[in-house]
């Protein structure tokens, strides 16, 4: 069974109550025993509340938060020109299904849920504000939720200037750097050159070469297939690990060429 799978099988935890709440009610509630702002029977949440951390907060929930948080936030993004196109639907569905895996029950099922965050009257920032809360001790999950939705307004092979601004405005709200969102941006930059490559490590151009390797080495690991779980990304997010790590090798490759390293 896969992360969506889970929700409809009750295992919402914490993410019951604020923007989420309303959302994963008026997608999933038919097939679900919730009660608006309440954590569903059986699963006790150890959330502390904002800017407290978590305590005993389990794999599966994180993985939910993070899949949750990318399909509610593409939906505003689609919708970002003032508009949802029949394209666009089918440019999400094919990415759930090429880049994540996701098989047919799956993908109808984060259709539910991206259809309500859609034509919800919630802003995007306030869902961005609440996945903060909930993950923002996790600054490497926030960047790559940024880069999943930039690869996912990518998908069709344009960036609307729309989309562009709001996934600015959403890494601003989930309290990122404009550093983060150029890093996340790096990554998509189909020139190579050496501003974007300490930007997808993360690093200044002052860097020590010893601070250079220091930081592509922490970069590998996290993206290592077997630490996925720990980042709250599953083995659907394979692919983007992959592409991610295509672009931390790059960048790596150019600023050792440039230093002579």
């Amino acid at each position: 069974m896969g992360l969506l799978g889970t929700i409809i099988g009750g295992g919402l935890g914490m993410l019951l109550g604020g923007p989420f709440g309303a959302i994963i009610g008026g997608a999933l509630g038919s097939n679900i025993n919730i009660s608006a702002g309440k954590v569903h029977p059986g699963v006790r949440s150890q959330y502390g509340g904002p800017g407290t951390g978590t305590t005993g907060y389990s794999p599966l929930q994180d993985q939910q938060t993070f899949m949750l948080a990318m399909i509610s936030l593409a939906a505003k993004v689609a919708k970002a020109d003032g508009k949802v196109t029949a394209e666009e639907v089918k440019t999400f569905d094919d990415f759930l299904r090429n880049n994540l895996g996701m098989d047919k029950v799956e993908r109808q099922v984060a259709a539910r849920i991206f259809n309500e965050a859609r034509d919800s009257d919630i802003p995007a920032e306030e869902f961005a504000g609440q996945i903060r809360r909930l993950m923002g001790h996790r600054q490497d999950r926030l960047r790559d939720l940024i880069s999943l939705l930039m690869m996912i307004a990518m998908a069709d092979g344009h960036f609307h200037p729309a989309e562009e601004r709001l996934i600015r405005s959403i890494s601003s709200s989930l309290g990122l750097r404009a550093s983060d969102y150029e890093a996340a941006a790096a990554m998509f930059n189909p020139v190579h050159n050496l501003d974007a490559s300490y930007s997808v490590l993360g690093i200044a151009k002052s860097a020590t070469d010893g601070e250079v390797k220091k930081a592509y080495h922490k970069l590998a690991r996290e993206y290592h297939p077997d630490v996925l779980a720990s980042k709250g990304m599953g083995e659907e997010f394979k692919t983007f690990a992959e592409e991610k790590m295509k672009s931390i090798n790059g960048a790596y490759e150019e600023i050792k060429i440039a230093r002579g390293m």
